[in-house]
C-alpha cells in the first residue's frame, strides 16, 4: 500500500521540481537577454529627432554585445543638457541636435570636455494630405501658404529644442532671401501657431489634421512617411559652405539667468560622454559602433547624413580608441 501511493507522489514531486527549475532557467536567460543580469548598462539622453536612429542602432549594438541594457530618454536637446547640468542626472551618452550646446552649456561646469559631430540634417516644411492647401504648396510659395490666416503652423519651443530656434532662424533667413521683412514678422508671429517642447511631438497634430504644416528635420519627415517641401540651401541650414550666410539670423534663448545667442549655422549633431557617466566603457563601445560603417549606414537609412570622420574640438580629450574616427575641427 505504501509503494502504491508513494510512487505517484514522488513522480509528481519530481515533475514539479523539474518544472520549477525550467521556469527559473528560462527566467534567467530572458533576464540576461534583456540586460537585467548584465553589468553592461547604457543610459542615453538624446534629441527627439534621434529617437528612431538610436532605437535601430541600439538593437544592432545589443546583437553584437548581448546582455547590454540600454535606456534611452528623448527630449529637446536643450532639455537633455539641462538634465545633466541643472538637475544633476547621470547619463552615459548625451546626443544633441546642435553640437554647440555641449561646449556652450557643459564645458564651464566640467560636465564635458569634448564632443563628436557625427551627422547633419536639413530643415523642411512637413505636411500631410489633410493639410490645408496641400495641393498648392511648393518650394517657391511655401511661405505664402504658411502665412494664410486659416493655416495652423507647428514648431517646437526654442528654449528647449534646437529645431525651435532653427524654425525662427528659417523665418529670418526667408525674409532676407526673398527680400521681404514681413515674412519673418508674419510667420514668427502667426496667430495660429502650435508650439511643442520638441519637434517630434508635432507629428501627432500633423497626422490628426490639427496642424497643417510643421518645421521639421528632413530625417524625421522621412522616418514617419510625411510629405515635405524641400527648401533652398540658403534656408534649410544644410550646407556647410553657407555658414556665413546662415549667421545673419540670430535667436536669443534663456539658460537660467543667462541669455544665449544662437546664430544660424549648419545643422550638425553632437555627442559626448559626460564627465558624470557611470558606464564609460560601454558608452565608448557604442560610439565605436555609431561611427562604424554599419552605424553610418543606419543613419543614412534614417534620412540623416553621417559626418565621417567625426569632427571634434579637442582630439586629445577624445577616448583613444575613437581618435581614428575623428579629426580636429
Amino acid at each position: 500500500m505504501f509503494l502504491h501511493i508513494g510512487v505517484p507522489k514522488m513522480r509528481r514531486a519530481v515533475y514539479v521540481a523539474t518544472l520549477i527549475v525550467l521556469v527559473v532557467v528560462v527566467g534567467f536567460i530572458y533576464a540576461y537577454q534583456l540586460g537585467y543580469l548584465s553589468p553592461r548598462r547604457l543610459t542615453i539622453f538624446h534629441a527627439g529627432s534621434l529617437a528612431v536612429p538610436l532605437e535601430r542602432l541600439s538593437e544592432k549594438f545589443v546583437e553584437q554585445c548581448p546582455g547590454t541594457r540600454i535606456a534611452r530618454e528623448s527630449s529637446g536637446s536643450v532639455d537633455a543638457v539641462r538634465k545633466v547640468v541643472d538637475l544633476h542626472r547621470s547619463c552615459d551618452l548625451l546626443a544633441v541636435a546642435d553640437y554647440r550646446l555641449i561646449p556652450e552649456l557643459m564645458y564651464e561646469g566640467g560636465y564635458a570636455s569634448w564632443y563628436l559631430v557625427f551627422a547633419s540634417n536639413s530643415l523642411v516644411v512637413a505636411y500631410t494630405e489633410k493639410s490645408r492647401y496641400s495641393d498648392e504648396i511648393t518650394s517657391q510659395n511655401w511661405y505664402q501658404i504658411l502665412a494664410r490666416e486659416d493655416v495652423v503652423i507647428g514648431r517646437s519651443d526654442p528654449e528647449r529644442d534646437p529645431c525651435g530656434y532653427r524654425a525662427l532662424i528659417l523665418f529670418q533667413l526667408a525674409s532676407i532671401y526673398y527680400g521681404d521683412p514681413a515674412i519673418n514678422e508674419t510667420l514668427a508671429g502667426h496667430e495660429k501657431t502650435v508650439v511643442k517642447p520638441k519637434s517630434v511631438e508635432l507629428l501627432a497634430g500633423l497626422e490628426a489634421g490639427t496642424i497643417d504644416y510643421a518645421i521639421e528635420y528632413k530625417s524625421v519627415a522621412i522616418q514617419h512617411g510625411l510629405k515635405y517641401v524641400e527648401l533652398p540651401d540658403e534656408l534649410n541650414l544644410s550646407n556647410p559652405e553657407m555658414a556665413e550666410y546662415y549667421s545673419q539670423a540670430v535667436v536669443a534663448i534663456r539658460h537660467g539667468e543667462e541669455t544665449l545667442e544662437m546664430r544660424g549655422s549648419p545643422i550638425l549633431y553632437g555627442i559626448t560622454v559626460p564627465s558624470t557617466a557611470q558606464n564609460v566603457e560601454t558608452a565608448v563601445k557604442f560610439l565605436q559602433f555609431l561611427l562604424s560603417e554599419d552605424g553610418r549606414r543606419i543613419l543614412e537609412e534614417c534620412g540623416m547624413q553621417p559626418v565621417y570622420p567625426a569632427l571634434t574640438d579637442n582630439l586629445d580629450a577624445v577616448p583613444e580608441v575613437l581618435r581614428q574616427h575623428a579629426t580636429q575641427k
